[in-house]
C-alpha cells in the first residue's frame, strides 16, 4: 500500500503506540480489500462501547484525535442523568456508570466530542459531498452516504475507531465512485407519497430494505420538500431489515437529481414497486393494538427539536397514566434548546423523560420491569427490542399522538 510521510511514521510509531497499533491494524485491513492509498478523513463518529482497556491501548501517546470526532448514542438506553427516572435497574447501571467515567476521561483528553447521538448531522458533524469520513451506527452512516454525498464505509467499531485515532482510512467501498451508483429503483403505485407520514415511511423502508439487502437503492417519486424529521423515518429501516448502506432520492439527495444520473444510465437490477399492500405488510409485522400499552417511545434515530415541540404540543394539559412511562431520545445539546423553549419542562412535568442514549436499547435491552407492550413510531426499535427481548415485550408502530392517546 501506497503511504504518505506521515502515515508511515505513524505506522513506526513516532506518534506513539496508540497511532501506530491503528495505523498497523488500518493497513493490514486495507490490503486485504486491495486498497491501493489511505486517504485523509474529513471526521470520524465513534460508538461509546469499548472496553476502556482497549480504549486506552488504541489512545496510547495520543494528545488529539486524528480528525474531528463525535460520539454516538450512549448504548442500551443507558442515561447517566435520568436512568433512575426511566426505570433502568440499578445493578445494569452500577456495571454502566464505571465503564461510562473511564471512557469519559479518555475521550475528553483526546478531545472525541461528547455528542452521544445517532445522528451527529444535528450537532455540528457535517461533511461536504465528497468528503471521506468513518462513522459508526447503520443509520449514520446511511444517512451520511445518501442525504450529504460524504462518503462513509460500513465499518465496524474497531476498525472505526482505529479511523479517528489516525484520521485515516483505506480507499476502497464506498469511498469509490463506481461502488455508489443505484442498483435497485422503488416506484410507488397507488399511494400518494405527499401524505406520508413516520410510520407510512417508516413501512416503505422496513419493506425495501428486506428486498434490496446490502444493494444500493433509488426512491422516485417522493415529495421534492421532505425534511429530516420525515427522511430518517423512511431510511433508518433501510439498513435493519436489510444492510443498505445508501439510499438515493431522486430530486432530492445530492447524487440523485435524476434517475439516470443516480443509477448512471444503466437499467436497474430490479425494480420494486410499493403500494398499500406492502405498507401493511411491513406494519402487519407488529402489534396494532394499542390496548394496554405500558410505554411509549420516540427518538430512534434521534428526536430533533421540531418533533419534541410537536409531542409538547400534543402533551397539552394531559398527564401520564399511573405508573406507564415515555422515553424521549434526543442529542442532550438540542435538548438543552427543547428546555430553554419550554418544550422539555411541559414534557417532564407530564412525566416524559428525556435521555442522549439509544432508544432501540441495543444491545442489552434493559427495558424497565413491569412493561409488556411498547408504542413506537419508529420500525427500527420495534425491530430491536422485540428480538432482544425475544418477544417478552410486544411492539405497536403507530403515529406520535396514537402513542401518546395509549399512555394518557
Amino acid at each position: 500500500m501506497l503511504l504518505t510521510k506521515r502515515e508511515e511514521e505513524m505506522a513506526a510509531g513516532v506518534y506513539g503506540p496508540g497511532a501506530q497499533r491503528c495505523m498497523e491494524m488500518l493497513i493490514k485491513f486495507g490490503e486485504a480489500f486491495g486498497a491501493e492509498k489511505m486517504v485523509p478523513l474529513a471526521s470520524a463518529h465513534t460508538m461509546p462501547e469499548e472496553p476502556p482497556e482497549l480504549l486506552h491501548e488504541m489512545t496510547e501517546g495520543l494528545d488529539k484525535a486524528g480528525t474531528f470526532t463525535t460520539l454516538h448514542s450512549l448504548m442500551s438506553g443507558f442515561s447517566p442523568k435520568s436512568w433512575k427516572d426511566m426505570g433502568l435497574p440499578e445493578q445494569f447501571v452500577e456495571t454502566e456508570m464505571p465503564l461510562f467515567k473511564a471512557r469519559e476521561e479518555v475521550y475528553r483528553k483526546i478531545g472525541f466530542f461528547q455528542t452521544y447521538t445517532c445522528l451527529p448531522m444535528l450537532c455540528g458533524n457535517v461533511p461536504g459531498q465528497g468528503a471521506f469520513v468513518s462513522w459508526i451506527g447503520s443509520g449514520a452512516q446511511l444517512m451520511v452516504n445518501s442525504l450529504l454525498g460524504a462518503r462513509c464505509n460500513r465499518d465496524g467499531t474497531l476498525l472505526n475507531l482505529a479511523a479517528s485515532v489516525t484520521g485515516r482510512a483505506p480507499l476502497r467501498g464506498l469511498f469509490l465512485d463506481e461502488n455508489r451508483y443505484g442498483e435497485i429503483l422503488v416506484r410507488f403505485d397507488g399511494l400518494t407519497p405527499e401524505e406520508f407520514g413516520q410510520v407510512e415511511l417508516g413501512a416503505v423502508g422496513y419493506y425495501v430494505g428486506k428486498i434490496a439487502g446490502s444493494r444500493n437503492v433509488v426512491i422516485d417519486g417522493l415529495a421534492r420538500g421532505m425534511d429530516l424529521d420525515l427522511i430518517k423515518y423512511l431510511m433508518a429501516p433501510l439498513s435493519v431489515s436489510g444492510s443498505v448502506s445508501i439510499c438515493h432520492l431522486v430530486g432530492i439527495t445530492p447524487e440523485a437529481k435524476t434517475i439516470e444520473m443516480a443509477m448512471n444510465r444503466k437499467d436497474p437490477a430490479e425494480v420494486i414497486t410499493v403500494g398499500p399492500a406492502q405498507i401493511q405488510e411491513s406494519l402487519s409485522q407488529y402489534e396494532q393494538d394499542l390496548a394496554d400499552v405500558d410505554m411509549a417511545l420516540f427518538g430512534c434515530p434521534h428526536c430533533t427539536v421540531t418533533e419534541v415541540q410537536r409531542l409538547a404540543e400534543l402533551f397539552q394539559d394531559r398527564r401520564l397514566k399511573g405508573d406507564k412511562r415515555l422515553w424521549i431520545g434526543m442529542p442532550h445539546q438540542h435538548y438543552a434548546l427543547a428546555d430553554r423553549m419550554g418544550y422539555a419542562g411541559t414534557i417532564e412535568a407530564a412525566g416524559g423523560v428525556f435521555a442522549s442514549a439509544c432508544m432501540a436499547t441495543i444491545p442489552q435491552a434493559p427495558i424497565p420491569e413491569g412493561v409488556r407492550k411498547i408504542a413506537t413510531t419508529s420500525f427500527k426499535a420495534a425491530h430491536y427490542i422485540t428480538r432482544l427481548t425475544q418477544n417478552r415485550v410486544t411492539v405497536c408502530i403507530a403515529p406520535m399522538e396514537k402513542c401518546l392517546d395509549a399512555v394518557t
